[in-house]
Parts: C-alpha cells; structure tokens; sequence
C-alpha cells in the first residue's frame, strides 16, 4: 500500500453518511449509493499525492484526501455523484477485505485455543470505546492551540472574524459523527470532524466566506464556553509595518511647535505641516497625516484671525497626536494598539448579519477642503451604538455641484422606492450589511433592508444617548482618547419647551435657548451658512416652534457649542437643516 493509499484510507474511513451529506445533500448521496447497488464499480490508480478514479460507466475522477479539492470529468461545479460513488466504493472494498482478513486470521488463531482470548478482548475493546465520552472527540475546539489553526488564514479573514464576534449571534450545536454550529440570524451550518483542521470542517458556503464562517462558528463556541481569543487573533490580525524614522522626525517637529510658541510661530511653518504630512503618507501612517492636516487647518484659522479659531481643539490635537507619536516611538505597544494609533487609509467595511436601526436625523454639511454632503443618523436598537450613511461629493470642480434638497429627495441604494427623506426617519431592519470601524454603513450590493412600523420615540430606549444641560459641556466629557478614532459628541436632550431664539451678528449664529425636562435652561447654536439662510430666517422668526412642547432634540457638540441636528417626538423626525421646507416642524408642534 502506497503511502498516499494510507492517507486515503483513513479519510475514506472519516466519509461517514452524516459527513457525506453535509458536504453534499441528502438526495445526492441516496442516489449515489442506488447506483451502486445496481452495479457502478471503480477502479483506482494510485498517485503520489492523488488518486484516480475510473468508474465503470466511463466518469473519470481525481480526489485527494479531502472534499476541498477533487476534478470530475462531469459539467458539475458542485460536489457530484461520481465523487461520492469513489469513496463509497472504496469504503464497501476496503469493508469486505477486512472482513476476509479477520476470518482468515481466526482460522488461523482456532488451532491454537488462541480464537476465544481474540473474542474476548475484542469485546472488552467494544465496550471500552463505547464508555468513552463522544464529547472527547471534539474536545480539540475547546483545547488547540489556535494560533495553529489559524496559521492558513489570512489576515484580513481574520480581522473581519474579531469584528463581527462584536455583535450578538445565537448558535445551535449538534453532535453525532460531527460537531455541528449553526449561526441561525446567517442560517449557515459549519460541521467539524474529529480532526483539528479548520480546513477538513465542512460548510456550504465557499472561498473566503466559507473560511469566514468556519473561524467564526469555532470562536462563537469557544465564546460560549468562556474561552476569549481576543489576543491571540489580534496579533495575526494586525501585522503592522510602518515608517519609524517618519514618527521620530514628526513628533521632534511638534516638539518644536510647542517650545516656539503660537506668538512666535511663522506662517511657514504651515509648509514644514504639509511636507511633513506628506512624509506620513508614504511611510504607511494614515492617521499620522490626518493629524497633522488637522492642526495644519487649525493653524490656518489661526493666521487668519478666524472668529472659528479654537485653542482647546488645537491644544487636544497637538496632544493626542504627540502622544501617539511617542507610544509608537517607544514600540511597547500591542499590535491592536499599534493599529488604532496608526489607521487605514480606506475605511474597511465588514459584513453584520443583522441591524436594527432607528432614525434620529439628518444633518447637512460643507467642508473647508471642498466636500459637501449629507448624513444620516441612526440609533441601534440592539447595541445602542450611532450609526450613519454618509451621501459625500468634491465639489471643488468647477462642473461639480451638490445640491441638498435634490439629494435630500432622491431614492436610497436599497429601495428603490424610498427616498432619503423617508428612510432618516424610519425604523429599519439590515441583514447582510456592511459597517466599519466607526460604525458607518456601507452602499454596497448584497444588504437586504426591511421598513418596520416606527415605534414612538418616547418608548425608544436611548437612555445611553440622553444627557442633562449640566454635565453636556463638561471637561470629562472631552476626554483625549488615545486608542480609539476621534469620535463626534452625540447626545440626545429631553426639551420641555423653547423659551427663546434670536440672530446673533457678531458671531453669524443663530441662537436658542430652551428650558429641559430637568428645568435647566440651555443655549443650542446653529452656524450660519448662505444655505441655510432661508432655514434661520424661519427659526428665527418662530415657524412652527412656537407650540413645540415636550419634545427630544439631537445634537452635536463641537468647540463648547451644542449644535442642534433634529427635533424628535412621537413617531415624528425633523432634521433643521432639511425638513423647513415640508411643514414637519408644525406637524411636531401638534403632537
């Protein structure tokens, strides 16, 4: 017997009937074994690392010894019946020889009283095997070293397995000659053998996805029984390289800065930024070159004398940044931690098999660099995280225009049949759908959304978002946080009535001022813009809010303002910005 016939062997012997039809389906395998008994034989030529298998009604097939990889010479793309009439054969074969072996060898032992003792100890060997806990067989889920089994794994199946262990999955677990996981919201089944291969696990879904599913029904069950890999997965994960000469230089230029003074900085130093950000992006330190645009914006505002000039947010820009600069200078920290510091230059999306989400505004803005666009606010009912869609255009073209109100009214990517109006006051259900890191979602083909009846923002559960007026503007609250992407300040204010609202000309704001649930009175600004005018006139002048009581505001807080995005009651959405021009902020005011 060749030792590629030993391999085989012992893989035939592996080819169960539970194992056979998870990999194929039921009724390919009955059909399979009806043609053998109407007589289909296989005749096998043995390879080095294959072997060939002719069946008596002319297919030709090679198989190794596993069902990931096979040929046929049938049209089929799936596993088919010739596949399986090979190792069936092989397994009624390889049956009858040791049955024939083992009675000769009685013969043989008959004479010597010798048949007896066989008898009995093959007896003993029985019921020892059968005492044996089934559950010992797969104890190698619970016991591998994973780093091993996830050798073969790239990095990137790896990193979108530890985000979606972020979200809720329910699992069912069957065992019998395998140890099944089901992932019910993904309806996908992942059986494992005895074997400590993810690759020898069986799934219906193929390629990446299907290795996607593997890792992610193993970790969900080691989850379950209390097992964290976060560690050890995120090292595989994140194999980080990056310019270290870049961050000495950038973090001895911010030292600078801080030594010089703003009093005393030149304007030129505005050109050492930007050669230096471009350094950051060719030596692989996205996050490090947005940083430094970021003060270079800040300084701007600076040189010009901006009413909009902040010191405390260049103060925490300059500080986050030289922090970062010098954690990853040191190179003490952990290849997760590495990876927060340093960034992506695309935003990686993964796929959630399930959102929930409830609509709680749409906010219109413009950038100083050129972008225009508008984005939508939802909160998930689930995981009570913020979750937007952004609607993003250059506008510094000359031929490029973007124009609120026509994209405010045209039809979401995922229904055709909604509009963007609708779909940011709506309350949703997303299955398949991509996210990244900030918990943006993703355009892309494959998501399926549902519209739900819109429960009441009342009997919503967003205790996580509402803050009182005392504690909104606190200095906890902005906190410079290392290890994570600078995040915007949501909140959600419970408003009893607007007490007041007036233009202020210094400053080109618009000013109201509201009393809370709590009897607290607050100030809420809204910047003028040339869109907006029209928007500010009508606040200003009192439309619709005049009997706007009890009600919940959405707001962003920004430089020591609280900036407000949208009015919430009942079932009822009114995005500032947006929705002047359909009436909403009177239909609230009836509520």
């Amino acid at each position: 017997m060749s030792s590629f016939e030993q391999k085989f062997r012992i893989f035939s012997n592996l080819c169960t009937e539970d194992y056979l039809i998870r990999y194929a389906n039921k009724g390919l395998y009955k059909r399979s074994l009806k043609e053998l008994d109407n007589g289909v034989t296989v005749d096998y030529t043995w390879n080095e690392t294959s072997v060939s298998c002719e069946l008596s009604e002319g297919s030709m097939c090679t198989l190794q010894d596993t069902l990931d990889q096979w040929q046929c010479s049938c049209p089929s793309e799936q596993i088919c019946k010739h596949v399986l009439i090979s190792i069936l054969y092989y397994q009624r074969e390889h049956a009858t020889t040791d049955i024939k072996n083992k009675d000769e060898q009685g013969e043989a032992d008959s004479g010597t009283g010798l048949d007896q003792a066989n008898e009995l100890d093959e007896v003993r060997i029985d019921q020892a095997s059968s005492s044996i806990d089934t559950a010992s067989r797969f104890r190698w889920m619970l016991e591998s070293d994973l780093t091993k089994l996830i050798k073969s794994l790239s990095s990137s199946v790896i990193e979108e397995v530890l985000f979606r262990l972020r979200y809720p999955e329910v699992i069912k677990v069957l065992e019998d000659s395998l140890f099944t996981v089901y992932l019910v919201s993904q309806d996908i089944e992942v059986s494992f053998t005895e074997e400590p291969s993810l690759a020898k696990a069986l799934c219906k879904v193929k390629q990446t996805a299907g290795n996607i599913a593997k890792l992610e029904a193993l970790l969900r069950y080691r989850m379950q029984q209390g097992i964290d890999d976060t560690d050890s997965l995120s090292t595989k994960a994140f194999d980080l390289k990056f310019s270290l000469l870049t961050v000495k230089e950038c973090r001895v230029i911010l030292a600078d800065m801080l030594k010089t003074g703003l009093a005393r900085l030149p304007e030129s130093y505005l050109a050492e930024l930007e050669t230096l950000a471009i350094t950051a992006h060719s030596g692989n330190l996205p996050d490090i070159e947005r940083s430094l645009r970021g003060i270079q914006g800040e300084l701007q505002l600076f040189f010009n004398r901006h009413v909009r000039f902040s010191m405390p947010t260049l103060l925490n820009r300059v500080s986050k940044l030289y922090l970062a600069l010098h954690v990853l200078e040191q190179e003490n920290a952990s290849a997760i931690q590495q990876s927060q510091l340093i960034g992506r230059f695309r935003s990686k999306y993964y796929t959630v098999p399930e959102l929930h989400l409830y609509g709680i505004g749409a906010d219109a803005w413009e950038t100083r660099s050129g972008f225009r666009g508008i984005t939508y606010y939802f909160y998930g009912l689930d995981d009570q995280q913020i979750y937007t869609y952004s609607d993003v255009r250059a506008t510094y073209y000359d031929d490029h225009e973007f124009s609120y109100s026509e994209h405010y009214g045209s039809y979401i990517p995922w229904l055709p049949q909604v509009t963007f109006r609708q779909f940011a006051g709506e309350e949703v259900q997303f299955r398949a759908v991509k996210v990244n890191e900030d918990c943006r979602l993703s355009s892309g083909e494959g998501a399926k959304l549902t519209i739900l009846p819109r429960t009441e923002v009342e009997k919503v559960n967003v205790a996580s978002l509402v803050q009182e007026a005392s504690s909104i503007l606190s200095h906890d609250s902005q906190e410079v946080s290392l290890f994570s992407a600078p995040k915007e300040r949501l909140a959600i204010i419970k408003v009893s009535r607007i007490l007041e609202h007036y233009f202020e000309p210094n400053t080109q704001d618009l000013m109201l001022t509201v009393m809370t649930e709590a009897s607290e009175e607050l100030v809420l600004t809204l910047p003028y813009a040339s869109d907006w005018e029209t928007t500010i006139k009508r606040l200003e002048s009192g439309y619709g809010a005049a009997a706007l009581e009890h009600f919940y505001t959405f707001v962003r807080v920004e430089q020591q303002q609280i900036v407000p995005i949208s009015f919430l009651k009942g079932s009822t959405v009114f995005s500032l910005k947006l929705d002047l021009g359909y009436g909403r902020m009177k239909r609230l005011g009836r509520l």
